[in-house]
C-alpha cells in the first residue's frame, strides 16, 4: 500500500523535462525498489493538472481526459510498495482551493511537494519563448511575466515561475519538511547534479538506475525567435487555437525547425533584471523563513543576467537568413512526410494479401498486450484521428510554404526598397517551380 506520495509541481523550465525522462527511462528498476511512477503516459498527466485546475481546456478534449487526475489517484491507492511519485510542471499554477481538493483525494497517505526551481533572471526570457509558441506577438523589451493574480491559466507567469509562491500554495496544509524545494545547479559540475537533489527530496536512491537519457534542447536562439515573433504577427487560419498552435507554431516550427538553428543566447532589459532579482531576494527570504526543506543552495535562484542581445537588436540581415533556412528545412519535411504518407498506403493497399501466419502473428499480440491498450485506447483513437488530418493537410502544407516565403518579403524588407511588380512576379516565379 503506498505510505508516501511525492507530487513534482513544477516550476516550468526547471529541468523538469529532465527529471521526468529519467523516471520514465526507469520505470521497472524503481518498480522493483517499491516506487511507482505515476502516469501510464505523459499525456494522463497534462490531462490531470488540466482537471486540477479547472482548465475549460478541457471542454474540447475526449471525454477521458476529463477522468485523468481520478486514474492517477487511484493508480497511487492501488500501489502495492510504499511511495509514489508523480512529475507534471503546470500543477504549479493550481489555487490554493484546488490544492486543498488535491490533498482531500490523497488523504490517508503521506504528501509530499517537491518544487524545482531556477535562476529567476533565465526564467524570464524562457517564459517568453514559449509564449511565442503559442502566437504571442508582444516584443521580449515590452513584455512582463503575467502576475499571481492572473489565476490559474497563468501558465508561463510569475504564478508558476517564482517558487516561494507555488510552495505558500501547495504547502499551506503540510508540515514545512514535508515541502521540499530543489534548486537547479548554476555552476558547472556533475551534469547529473540536479537529479541527485530531486532524488534526496524524494528519497529514493535505488543503484543501478539509468541517468544517460537524451536531453532536449528546445529553447530558440535570439533571431529564431524573433523571426517566430514575426511569423505570429501574421498568422491567419486555420493555425488559430491552441491545439492547431500547438502542432504547427510550437511542434513543427519552432521545435522541429528553428530549435536547431542556431544557440544565441537571450538578454534581458534593465527593467525585467531588475524585476526578477527583486523577486527572487524575496524568493529566497520566504523559502528560508518557512523551513522548507532545501536541497541544493538557495543561492541557485539568484538572478543572473547574459551578456546578451534581446531580440529587437536582431538585423534583417540575420533574420532573412534564418528564414532562408527555415524554408529549405520545411520543404525537406513537406517531402518526408509525402514519403511516408505514400508508403503508409502501399502497406495497407498490402493488406489484403497478408500471409495467413503473420495475421494469426498479429492477433497473439493484440490478446498479449490488450489489457495495457485498453485503458489507453481512447486517447490513442483521438491521436489517430489528428494524425490523420494532418496526413490529410499535407499537400497543403507545400502551399503554406509558398505563403511563408510572403511573409518572410513582406516582414523583412523595407517597403521602399520593393518594387511591387516586380516582387509580384518573383512570387509567381516561386510558387510555379516550387509546387
Amino acid at each position: 500500500m503506498t505510505e508516501r506520495v511525492y507530487l513534482h509541481v513544477g516550476a516550468p523550465k526547471s529541468g523538469t523535462t529532465y527529471l521526468q525522462r529519467i523516471l520514465e527511462a526507469n520505470r521497472g528498476p524503481l518498480a522493483d525498489a517499491g516506487v511507482l511512477v505515476v502516469g501510464e503516459t505523459h499525456l494522463d498527466r497534462i490531462h490531470a493538472a488540466m482537471v486540477v485546475r479547472e482548465d475549460p481546456r478541457l471542454d474540447s478534449l475526449p471525454e477521458r481526459a476529463s477522468t485523468a487526475w481520478d486514474r492517477l489517484v487511484e493508480q497511487v491507492r492501488g500501489w502495492r510498495g510504499p511511495v509514489a511519485i508523480l512529475s507534471y510542471e503546470l500543477f504549479a499554477g493550481a489555487s490554493a482551493e484546488q490544492v486543498a481538493r488535491v490533498l482531500r483525494d490523497l488523504d490517508g497517505i503521506e504528501v509530499h511537494v517537491v518544487i524545482t526551481a531556477r535562476d529567476l533572471g533565465r526564467a524570464v526570457p524562457s517564459a517568453w519563448q514559449e509564449r511565442l509558441k503559442f502566437a504571442l506577438t508582444t516584443p521580449l523589451e515590452k513584455w512582463r511575466p503575467r502576475p499571481e493574480s492572473a489565476g490559474v491559466r497563468a501558465e508561463w507567469g510569475w504564478r508558476t515561475m517564482d517558487p516561494a509562491g507555488v510552495a505558500a500554495r501547495w504547502g499551506a496544509e503540510l508540515p514545512p519538511d514535508q515541502v521540499h524545494v530543489v534548486t537547479v545547479p548554476t555552476t558547472p559540475g556533475d551534469e547529473h547534479e540536479l537529479w541527485r537533489r530531486f532524488a534526496a527530496a524524494c528519497s529514493i536512491d535505488p543503484p543501478g538506475l539509468r541517468l544517460d537519457v537524451e536531453r532536449v534542447n528546445e529553447s530558440l536562439g535570439l533571431p529564431a525567435a524573433e523571426l517566430l515573433r514575426r511569423v505570429n504577427g501574421v498568422i491567419r487560419e486555420p493555425i488559430t487555437g491552441n491545439r492547431e498552435q500547438a502542432l504547427w507554431l510550437r511542434d513543427t516550427l519552432a521545435h522541429g525547425i528553428l530549435a536547431k538553428l542556431g544557440r544565441e543566447p537571450i538578454g534581458l532589459t534593465d527593467k525585467q533584471y531588475a524585476d526578477a532579482t527583486s523577486r527572487a531576494d524575496a524568493a529566497i527570504g520566504a523559502i528560508a523563513e518557512a523551513g522548507y526543506a532545501v536541497h541544493g543552495d538557495l543561492e541557485d535562484l539568484r538572478a543572473t543576467r547574459p551578456d546578451a542581445r534581446t531580440p529587437g537588436e536582431a538585423s534583417d540581415a540575420e533574420l532573412l537568413e534564418v528564414a532562408v533556412e527555415t524554408i529549405v528545412r520545411l520543404l525537406v519535411l513537406v517531402r518526408e512526410r509525402t514519403h511516408e504518407r505514400d508508403a503508409a498506403r502501399r502497406t495497407i493497399a498490402r493488406d489484403p494479401d497478408e500471409p495467413r501466419v503473420v495475421a494469426l502473428g498479429k492477433g497473439v499480440v493484440r490478446r498479449i498486450t490488450a489489457p495495457r491498450v485498453e485503458g489507453r485506447a481512447e486517447d490513442l483513437r483521438a491521436r489517430i484521428a489528428e494524425l490523420e488530418a494532418e496526413v490529410a493537410r499535407s499537400r497543403e502544407l507545400q502551399l503554406r510554404v509558398a505563403e511563408l516565403s510572403d511573409v518572410v518579403t513582406e516582414l523583412l524588407l523595407p517597403p521602399r526598397s520593393t518594387d511591387g511588380r516586380v516582387t509580384a512576379k518573383a512570387l509567381n516565379t516561386y510558387r510555379g517551380q516550387s509546387l
